[in-house]
């Protein structure tokens, strides 16, 4: 017959099991503690970066309003010299050369 250990070991047994037991609890709460802290930083910084995104696009839109504007002003200059230089050729004096 197998020997039944005596009860003063099967209590060292059960404290030891429990005294793993509540170290892996700690070690537990530390983790979530950390993640937690961890997952508020995160949180944090891609409030920041959508709020950094909306100002970037308001000022890319602006600055294609402005881009725009400057277009329209190139085209008209353009045109203006087009027109000029039809009138007045090479330097002509508005006389064609033939």
């Amino acid at each position: 017959m197998a020997s039944q250990p005596n009860p003063d070991e099967r209590f060292d047994q059960v404290e030891s099991t429990l005294n793993q037991l509540a170290n892996s609890q700690r070690h537990l709460l530390t983790a979530q503690v950390l993640m937690n802290d961890r997952m508020e930083r995160a949180e944090t910084a891609i409030q920041k970066a959508a709020e950094m995104i909306l100002a970037l696009a308001d000022s890319q839109k602006h600055t294609d309003e402005k881009l725009a504007g400057v277009a329209d002003k190139l085209d008209a200059l353009t045109d203006i010299v087009r027109k000029w230089y039809e009138r007045h050729g090479n330097g002509t004096g508005g006389q064609q050369t033939s």
